[in-house]
């Protein structure tokens, strides 16, 4: 086994942390991360609510799509939430 350096994504979870060999690829990464609060995605925004008091699913607020079975990016509905999707899982 060799150590090696790595680059680790700015927004993937710390329980799941996406890794790269290079700089260039950690900044694609980061371009179209779902969890990139610059890409305006369900991920990130006040409108997505769970649905039922044990998380059976998300659903959003407005209407506009079924969180996470599409991927909306720069929705025009789109509110910060302020912090990033959770789970509800432990990190």
């Amino acid at each position: 086994m060799e150590k090696v350096p790595a680059y680790k994504c700015s927004f993937c979870k710390p329980s799941s942390p996406s890794l790269f060999l290079s700089r260039s690829g950690v900044k694609k990464h980061e371009e179209r991360c779902w969890l990139n609060p610059a890409r305006r995605s369900c991920a990130t925004c006040a409108n997505l609510a769970s649905v039922g008091e044990v998380d059976t699913g998300w659903k959003c607020l407005k209407g506009i799509c079924t969180p996470f079975k599409e991927k909306v990016e720069n929705c025009p509905h789109y509110e910060s939430s302020g912090d990033i999707f959770d789970n509800g899982c432990e990190d």
